[in-house]
């Protein structure tokens, strides 16, 4: 009975402080959610098209100027993996002129913070466009890598600059030619850009 009793309360110092381990880590905040609207100033465009006797042709889709031609808002739920890195699931709208689209976005963000989640991080984004104007694009793809700045700390949220590059490719099959010339057959359209957010993380 003594040697159970042994055993049982070097069982209870194992347990018990595990438990509370285990319970104060659950108990760390270790989400954090963002939402940010953008501002895109596309750069270059590439379109790559073909005719009927498989004729491929590639490009320069041209842009008057450095205008703000594209608009979206975004939103993004991440877990901290480690202290100073995040993974996360993101939403978003965007909206693009020049050619005019509109799409849903929907994928997935890494960010790396400096020091902590209240400081400057960099960030790696990657979603799947989905066309709200199929007769323009089917389907595409938007890759994202930018810097994010607090600007101003509050004790429940923070506002951020964002800063960024970013590509979206669409998918052009079976849509309506953008050029218009003789016997065009579009395939697709990837447009570079920089563009700038304003956000809150919570």
């Amino acid at each position: 009975m003594r040697v159970k009793r042994i055993i049982h309360s070097k069982a209870l110092l194992f347990i018990l402080p595990l438990i509370f381990g285990i319970n104060s880590m659950f108990a760390q905040s270790k989400w954090s959610k963002s939402a940010q609207v953008d501002l895109v100033f596309p750069g270059k465009s590439e379109y790559f098209y073909k005719n009927s006797e498989n004729v491929f042709y590639d490009e320069d889709y041209e842009y008057d100027g450095f205008l703000l031609r594209s608009y979206g808002l975004q939103l993004d739920v991440n877990y901290f993996l480690f202290k100073k890195l995040s993974i996360g699931a993101l939403g978003g709208f965007q909206t693009q002129l020049k050619p005019n689209y509109s799409f849903l976005k929907l994928g997935g963000v890494l960010k790396y913070y400096f020091v902590n989640k209240d400081e400057v991080y960099v960030y790696l984004l990657d979603a799947n466009n989905f066309s709200l104007n199929s007769d323009k694009f089917n389907k595409g793809n938007n890759f994202r890598l930018g810097l994010g700045v607090p600007f101003s700390q509050k004790k429940s949220y923070n506002m951020v600059l964002h800063l960024f590059f970013e590509q979206n490719f669409f998918r052009l099959e079976g849509s309506k030619p953008l050029l218009g010339v003789a016997d065009e057959i579009p395939r697709s359209l990837t447009v570079k850009s920089f563009g700038v957010s304003f956000g809150v993380n919570f």
